[in-house]
């Protein structure tokens, strides 16, 4: 039986001590789902309390749902309080096992590679440019003054100067219509897709995305409780059949795809592709996010149009530089309808996630540099230079490897027999990203070609052919 007035705690305001003490009844199950209160006067009573400050407690309780008022019944603990018994201790255990170990594991012995032997691996396992190959547009330099006025005039969608930038950008201009879009810059990619999660969708809310993908290696979904599924693609054919299965199951809301030279695999969905794909979620009411990261590496700027060109008020369009200008350059954007747009910049401003003003200054001068243009031709020729130079060794020291070569960025997906091939080739000091990283089995893995100049060639072929 519950002795109320020995529970009660010894704090002020009373009302305060009140809602402390049942909430404890309701976690130490002395009070259960269902169960009713004695009535305000009588709990006064037991309390030793004005009538008005149990009251006052009740509504706050009330309004917590944890306790529900029945007009001529009385108060209630709630059926679902929430609230979990205090019994229950944290499984700390199952917080860790909910990471991927296999990817931590992975992660640990590359990073273990470069750092014992730095000189003599051969790095196709990174996910960057090398160093050399980043497009050298000279130094920069800054205005204080100019640069804090910049600060007190800047726009809520991010820095005026480089948002107008990026809209007159030869390789958006000719891919997206920029009529009734809100353009706004994010902190890279991945900020941006966890930008547009946390806006629109929910906790147990189900996206679909292809398989395998580089998204399988993400902690985003995770982190927002959100429900992921794939569908597979394979050379260059995005199983629709199995899409609608998905959608209509799982009842997805949001399909994300990074549909010009896709990670792993380095595909490009055809037009044909892309089309089924809008008419599909377009019959569904299914949103796209296009992830097009690879986009600024296309030869043939005449290429097939992105899906944002394609419907522009039904996708959510994602870029970044970080592809070009090396991973540590976090300035990315987004360009969505503007209805979309408005929502978005108001969780970014809520979560504080607005990139700061110096780098995206710096992003501005290196899109604005008279260099930018033709690193960007020189940094495709040179990576298909490399593709093909890498394809060349594999077709000859390993013919039983399958792969297409890409039309541009900077990955093979190659698919063999023998599942033990990450340890074999890491023996090699031959480093890979193994295919279970992003959803695929062991006897598929990912190859980076942008750092095979020619010593590594030469040496890529030597362990091979011993």
């Amino acid at each position: 039986m519950i002795n109320w007035s020995a529970d009660l705690p010894n704090i002020k305001p009373k009302y305060q001590a009140i809602i402390q003490l049942i909430k404890h009844l309701i976690q130490t199950d002395q009070l259960i789902p269902g169960q009713r209160l004695p009535a305000e006067r009588n709990l006064a009573k037991l309390l030793d309390v004005d009538r008005s400050t149990v009251t006052r407690a009740i509504a706050e309780l009330t309004s917590q749902d944890l306790l529900v008022k029945k007009r001529g019944s009385g108060t209630f603990v709630a059926e679902l309080p929430h609230l979990k018994p205090l019994s229950v201790n944290i499984n700390w255990q199952a917080l860790l096992s909910s990471t991927n170990a296999n990817h931590d594991l992975t992660a640990e012995e590359l990073n273990q590679a470069r750092i014992l032997d730095p000189q003599n691996i051969i790095d196709g396992a990174a996910n960057e440019l090398p160093a050399d190959l980043i497009p050298n547009l000279g130094t920069f330099k800054l205005d204080w003054q100019a640069y804090l006025k910049d600060q007190k005039h800047a726009s809520s969608t991010g820095y005026l100067d480089l948002i107008n930038t990026l809209s007159r950008q030869q390789e958006i201009q000719q891919k997206i219509d920029l009529n009734r879009q809100t353009v706004m810059i994010a902190g890279g990619a991945e900020q941006s897709l966890l930008l547009v999660l946390s806006s629109l969708l929910s906790a147990g809310d189900s996206i679909a995305f292809t398989n395998p993908s580089y998204f399988n290696s993400t902690a985003v979904f995770q982190t927002l409780g959100i429900n992921t599924y794939g569908v597979p693609l394979i050379h260059s054919q995005f199983d629709l059949k199995r899409l609608e299965e998905v959608i209509l199951k799982h009842r997805i809301k949001l399909l994300i795809l990074n549909p010009t030279f896709q990670n792993p695999t380095g595909e490009t969905l055809t037009l044909n592709q892309r089309q089924q794909v809008l008419e599909i979620c377009q019959k569904y009411q299914v949103a796209i996010v296009e992830d097009d990261v690879f986009g600024w590496l296309i030869n043939d700027q005449s290429s097939t149009p992105t899906l944002k060109s394609l419907a522009p008020e039904n996708v959510i369009y994602i870029s970044s530089l970080s592809k070009l200008l090396g991973s540590s350059t976090r300035i990315g954007w987004i360009i969505a309808p503007q209805a979309i747009g408005q929502r978005l910049l108001q969780v970014q401003k809520q979560l504080d996630m607005v990139p700061s003003m110096l780098a995206q200054e710096m992003v501005n001068s290196a899109l604005t540099s008279s260099e930018f243009s033709l690193g960007l031709i020189q940094l495709t020729k040179k990576l298909q230079a490399r593709r093909e130079a890498v394809a060349e060794i594999f077709h000859k020291y390993r013919p039983n490897w399958k792969f297409t070569v890409p039309d541009g960025g900077f990955y093979l997906w190659i698919t063999q027999d023998d599942p033990d091939i990450f340890n074999k080739l890491l023996d090699e000091k031959i480093l890979v990203k193994p295919g279970t990283v992003y959803g695929a089995t062991k006897k598929e893995f990912r190859f980076n070609v942008a750092r095979m100049d020619e010593k590594r060639l030469m040496e890529l072929q030597f362990r091979l052919r011993n």
